[in-house]
């Protein structure tokens, strides 16, 4: 695999992250009602369309929502909740287990957003921590979410990360952190496949890092972050743990398994996509036409060298 992004190749962030969950109500509550998401789209009911790209049953789609920022056109979060969910992807997971972890969300006035998500009954794994990475100044908090989902809340302190907010004073999805086992070949995959650049690498080492994280003596922590420099919305932050390597929960991330379960991108020409994916020997798993709640038309199938599972539709996500 390469280890440089293609010229040719328009770059382009996520569009949207599926997340599967048990009961919608959930979803309502937090991140419409709490963050001030927008709904883009809902539906109800058995979904043959949907049926056909993932490969399951159509009565296995009880209700589905597309989310996002007020106005962002990447970074939507697509929920569905299954009749008969499975066991979350990350139940019971290690911080080092491999695979799709985190939702990372932009807000302005952390210490007071925090407080208002307590008195609502939200907890935190612990208080915010503040931190520079190459100049950038950020707060940060996590918090467990509904289906074991781990929300990232971010605040940046530099400037040149403006970002338009929702009327609550979030905006999300702006990063999704996926647990890689090496971290230079899942980065090379996005800059070649989806022309994402680099647009933050750094190792993160020491007793202060290994106490944030809950990390084992010696740990080293390789963070890429990619997508397009001028788009907050729906970039790509890869991390890898060096030194120790956690269980693979990757093949877990199906549906109707419960909590992340992969994203899907936007291209301008799918017959390109695919001769690109063929010219690196970069298998596609379904190809299908299909009228989904966050597309419509011809969409593909694949994996990232990690596995994380990837939809990939032609220039329509709604």
């Amino acid at each position: 695999m390469p280890d440089k992004a293609s010229a040719s190749v328009r770059p382009v962030n996520i569009a949207y992250v599926t997340v599967g969950v048990t009961d919608m109500r959930a979803v309502r509550r937090l991140w419409i009602e709490q963050l001030g998401m927008e709904v883009v789209a809902c539906r109800m009911g058995p979904d043959a369309e949907l049926a056909k790209l993932w490969g399951i049953p159509a009565d296995q789609f009880v209700e589905q929502l597309l989310l996002r920022t007020p106005g962002a056109n990447t970074g939507l979060l697509h929920f569905v909740q299954f009749r008969d969910p499975a066991e979350a992807v990350r139940k019971g997971a290690a911080t080092t287990d491999l695979g799709p972890k985190n939702l990372d969300i932009n807000c302005t006035a952390m210490p007071a957003r925090v407080e208002r998500l307590r008195q609502a009954g939200y907890s935190f794994r612990s208080a915010i921590g503040e931190y520079e990475i190459d100049g950038i100044e950020a707060r940060e908090v996590q918090m467990p979410a509904h289906d074991d989902i781990n929300v990232v809340l971010i605040e940046v302190l530099s400037s040149g990360f403006e970002v338009d907010y929702s009327p609550a004073g979030y905006a999300a999805l702006t990063s999704f952190v996926v647990i890689v086992p090496d971290v230079e070949l899942e980065a090379a995959f996005y800059r070649l496949m989806f022309g994402m650049h680099s647009i933050v690498t750094h190792k993160l080492s020491g007793p202060a890092i290994e106490m944030a994280a809950g990390l084992p003596p010696g740990t080293i922590l390789d963070l890429h972050l990619l997508g397009c420099p001028d788009n907050l919305f729906g970039r790509m932050e890869l991390i890898e743990y060096r030194g120790v390597t956690g269980d693979n929960r990757f093949t877990r991330a199906k549906a109707p398994a419960t909590g992340i379960l992969g994203c899907g991108f936007s291209v301008n020409s799918l017959d390109s996509f695919v001769a690109r994916a063929n010219a690196q020997n970069v298998s596609i798993l379904r190809s299908v036409e299909a009228d989904t709640i966050f597309a419509t038309g011809p969409m593909v199938e694949l994996q990232s060298p990690a596995g994380l599972q990837i939809r990939v539709g032609q220039h329509n996500v709604r």
